[in-house]
């Protein structure tokens, strides 16, 4: 799992059972950077709040806890995903 820059977009790539995905790689919550936080199966935890997200598909998997989302008046929503293949070895984003 690591951080790309494609287009100006932060993008976070991860190979899980052999395939390569993409995704947005800030934190829709509170803007952590996805690449610095936690790889836990198919799913990134963020290392800001805690927020988790299926690599996959995008979808918040656990939310930020309770007391945080009151606090900063705001939780974690789904993120982008991109379409990835590989060609040559090089890896390929659908921007």
């Amino acid at each position: 799992m690591f951080g790309v820059t494609v287009s100006g977009n932060p993008i976070l790539l991860s190979k899980i059972g052999g395939k390569i995905y993409a995704m947005n790689a800030v934190c829709s919550h509170m803007n952590g950077y996805l690449p610095k936080g936690e790889l836990r199966d198919h799913s990134v935890i963020c290392p800001v709040h805690k927020a988790e997200f299926d690599i996959p598909t995008g979808k918040v998997v656990k939310n930020v806890p309770w007391l945080m989302k009151s606090a900063t008046h705001k939780e974690a929503s789904d993120l982008r995903t991109y379409e990835v293949e590989t060609v040559a070895g090089e890896v390929r984003l659908k921007i």
